[in-house]
């Protein structure tokens, strides 16, 4: 006989209402014996958990027929005359058991009540941050699109390609404080004296456009940005020649990086 035996078969009401056989009750006994932390654990009264912690008489019972009585028939009717009745027992266990039952409900409910407030706690916490970051980065942009003086004089020389690239040309990261970018096109090929720029943010956004841009005598087309003009991120920069008609014909592309 074990716990489990013991909870699933309930041993505990059988030995109350005298159902138990003798050797039932003889081991049921002899585990409470063995195990007086199992005992003192028991819903049962106290005098009743006395009587079992004693070793029962030797030669008080036989373990064999269920018609004799064990001794644990024997302390019963010995409790009853104790003022103890078998009856009131079960239903003190009954109630003790109810109150088990209760308890762990409670502790279950106030374990599901304390995961779901730290479900909670963690979504309101990742849309704080989620919200933080939003405003980081308006601010960021606000901040970006003020005009300010350019404090220096920073010059490149940038090569047009082809095709329009899908990455920068140019990456000049992002610029603080503001610079005045003088920028220089290699236009050494072909007779196009004339240039159109048109400079697009990425999502296709038109920022400016500067029409019959001459060539100088380096054979390269200038021209100057103050960096605060633009924000943050990548813009497409398209060049275009004009013919003899005055009629625009793409030459290259190239791409700045402001981020």
């Amino acid at each position: 006989m074990d716990r489990r035996y013991i909870e699933n078969e309930h041993v505990v009401d059988r030995y109350l209402s005298g159902d138990l056989t003798v050797r039932e009750a003889r081991e049921f006994e002899k585990f409470c014996l063995d195990n007086p932390a199992f005992l003192q654990a028991l819903p049962i009264p106290v005098r009743l958990k006395t009587r079992l912690s004693r070793r029962p008489v030797d030669g008080s019972e036989t373990g064999v027929f269920e018609a004799i009585p064990s001794s644990s028939t024997r302390a019963v009717m010995e409790a009853v005359d104790d003022d103890f009745d078998p009856e009131e027992a079960q239903e003190e266990m009954r109630r003790s058991g109810s109150g088990f039952a209760v308890n762990r409900a409670l502790v279950m409910g106030l374990g599901l009540g304390l995961l779901i407030a730290a479900i909670a706690a963690v979504t309101f916490g990742l849309q704080v941050r989620s919200l933080s970051e939003q405003l980081q980065v308006a601010a960021r942009e606000q901040t970006s699109t003020q005009m300010q003086p350019p404090g220096s004089v920073q010059r490149y020389k940038a090569q047009l390609v082809k095709a329009k690239p899908e990455r920068p040309t140019l990456a000049l990261g992002w610029i603080t404080p503001a610079q005045w970018l003088d920028i220089s096109i290699d236009a050494t090929e072909g007779k196009i004296q004339q240039f159109q720029i048109t400079i697009d943010k990425a999502d296709g956004v038109r920022v400016m456009q500067i029409k019959r841009i001459m060539r100088d005598s380096n054979k390269e087309v200038r021209f100057s940005l103050n960096s605060s003009a633009f924000g943050p991120g990548d813009y497409l920069v398209k060049v275009d020649g004009y013919n003899w008609r005055g009629e625009t014909q793409p030459v290259g592309w190239m791409m700045l990086g402001l981020e």
